[in-house]
């Protein structure tokens, strides 16, 4: 068992984006399913950075790995290019979450605001929402990692194991990494994340995703998600 405080930087482009939309347009859409509690089987919140809060996530087969990617950056006289940026990408097969947050700032006609959601069932003992086959990029993300199982360190990054074919064989390079950098990952059966802060610039979950007590709301200003508390009990 490995265990490390841990912080990573990063950026991802979906792969295919059903809800790489406007964030006031994701509320809505997202709000459609708060009755059941359930999300969409394919959910993609990406475009710009946004807030994420959660006490706790538990991975099965977890892989993360250094990789790099395009992307627009505006200049101060109004020209755009693209650079390369570095960052690092977070992936796993099964995930369990133990309450989430997440907080996306908006701008419209200079006036700031902030859609948040929420979802969990505020029991920390619980570890109620879960999702599968689940990749994001964190700008800055922190807390406390512990890996279990088979693990390994410095393996390359398009090495890495998430999600199983039909045939019950690891897909090849899950998070999609130039295979010709050839950069640092991890790799294990079992990673257990505690009191998750960080802004984030891509998350896409191909799903089922059951987040039970969903509540989307709209706050003027810039707000931010509360700090999260540990979880009480192993998932």
């Amino acid at each position: 068992m490995a265990e490390r405080d841990s912080t990573y930087g990063g950026t991802r482009w979906g792969r295919s984006a059903v809800l790489g939309l406007p964030a006031l347009l994701i509320t809505v859409l997202l709000g459609v399913g708060v009755a059941q509690g359930a999300l969409a089987s394919h959910v993609v919140i990406q475009g710009r950075t946004f807030e994420l809060a959660t006490s706790g996530l538990y991975g099965v087969d977890f892989a993360l790995g250094v990789v790099e990617n395009p992307r627009k950056v505006r200049a101060d006289d109004g020209t755009v290019s693209v650079e390369n940026i570095r960052l690092a990408r977070v992936g796993f097969a099964e995930g369990q979450l133990n309450e989430l947050c997440v907080a996306v700032h908006q701008t419209v006609a200079g006036q700031a605001f902030t859609i948040k959601l929420h979802g969990g069932d505020g029991d920390l003992a619980t570890w109620e929402i879960d999702a599968r086959n689940v990749e994001l990029d964190g700008l800055e993300v922190k807390g406390n990692l512990t890996l279990d199982g088979v693990v390994k360190f410095g393996i390359t990054a398009e090495d890495t194991t998430t999600v199983k074919n039909a045939d019950g064989s690891y897909t090849d390079n899950p998070l999609e990494a130039d295979p010709t950098q050839h950069r640092f990952g991890i790799d294990a059966t079992f990673a257990e994340f505690s009191r998750i802060t960080g802004t984030v610039y891509d998350m896409e979950i191909i799903g089922p995703f059951e987040m039970p007590g969903l509540s989307v709301s709209v706050e003027p200003g810039t707000t931010s998600c509360p700090a999260p508390e540990a979880p009480t009990a192993s998932p």
